[in-house]
């Protein structure tokens, strides 16, 4: 009987070690994988479609010109069981090509692995005209042939303005330049070392330095309205003890529809045909070069510049080949010309 008791303990002690070794045995193992396996944004206003990736440890997301990057959601995809810090689903705020730090964390809370993504806001890019010479023959007013030239953006980069004075020929030679997004940040004339420099505040252009051989001349003022329309420019002459003027603007549809001069209304009404100046300009840079016979989306047709209606020809894209009209009760004449470069 003692014998049997103690061939029971051992088979008791060896069944009580073979489980305490199993339950060991099957405890799960905890993943040690830290991979961020896919990373999107969703930004209000922004199609999917317009947003692109480049996927790594550094991450690379482009997305169109003018996105506020102050709400951006990412949905990040890791490692099973794994944890990415800041979460996945939050609402993010990024800074224009500055990388921003994500940390993944194992299941098993050893091992971590560092993402930079950073979200880079393209240039803009010009879908325009690409309107090539301009002449404008005025009997009485400006005599004179622009020719444009375009960057890679195409935007206007370069103008080169012919003006007749009575058989007395000048040409005076324009260049914009431009950031890495862009924008006009100033426009010169080398060969008389005038200068315009731009300032811009919440993607708009808000003032403006007029030097000549680095002296300032002007500084311009500009005020929009809740639509981002232009609605004054403020110039202060600092050749004339600061004396202030003031342009006035009410645009409607994109059109100049009354413009103050010196507290005369200029007006006018407009066709449903693209204007020759549309789209040349980055659109900040457009807004501040608008008027009934500059910028606009469409062209003058009646208004206080003209005695009667003006005669356009169009191309087939609906943009002006020539225009013409009288003024001073048909005293004066225009003609306008207009070539295009072939897209």
């Amino acid at each position: 009987m003692k014998r049997i008791f103690s061939i029971l303990s051992v088979f008791l002690a060896v069944a009580i070690t073979t489980v305490s070794c199993s339950s060991s045995d099957d405890s799960p193992t905890l993943s040690s994988l830290a991979t961020i396996t896919d990373f999107t944004v969703a930004i209000d206003g922004v199609s999917a479609d317009d947003i692109t990736y480049d996927l790594g440890t550094n991450i690379t997301v482009s997305v169109p010109f003018g996105t506020s990057l102050t709400a951006v959601v990412p949905t990040i995809l890791v490692s099973e069981n794994a944890t990415v810090s800041p979460v996945s689903g939050s609402e993010i705020t990024f800074v224009d090509g500055e990388a921003k730090t994500f940390t993944v964390t194992a299941e098993d809370g050893d091992v971590t692995k560092d993402y930079t993504v950073t979200i880079n806001v393209k240039g803009e890019v010009g879908s325009g005209s690409r309107l090539e010479t301009y002449v404008l023959a005025d009997l009485y007013g400006e005599n004179s042939t622009s020719t444009y030239a375009y960057n890679e953006a195409n935007f206007v980069s370069q103008i080169s303005k012919e003006v007749n004075d009575w058989g007395e020929i000048s040409t005076t030679v324009f260049t914009l330049v431009y950031d890495d997004k862009n924008q006009v940040v100033e426009k010169k004339v080398e060969a008389s070392n005038e200068s315009t420099m731009y300032t811009y505040e919440d993607g708009k252009i808000t003032k403006a330095n007029y030097t000549v051989d680095g002296t300032p001349t002007y500084t311009y003022e500009y005020t929009y309205n809740e639509s981002g329309d232009l609605t004054t420019e403020k110039r202060t002459d600092h050749t004339d003890e600061d004396a202030v003027t003031e342009v006035m603007f009410t645009i409607t549809d994109g059109n100049v529809t009354v413009e103050n001069r010196f507290g005369d209304d200029y007006v006018a009404t407009y066709d449903t045909n693209n204007n020759p100046f549309k789209g040349m300009y980055p659109a900040a840079y457009a807004a501040i070069n608008v008027g009934i016979q500059a910028v606009n989306t469409n062209n003058p047709i009646e208004g206080t510049f003209a005695d009667g209606t003006v005669t356009y020809e169009y191309n087939t894209d609906n943009y002006p080949l020539s225009a013409s009209y009288t003024y001073f009760d048909g005293l004066a004449t225009v003609d306008k010309s207009f070539t295009y470069y072939a897209n």
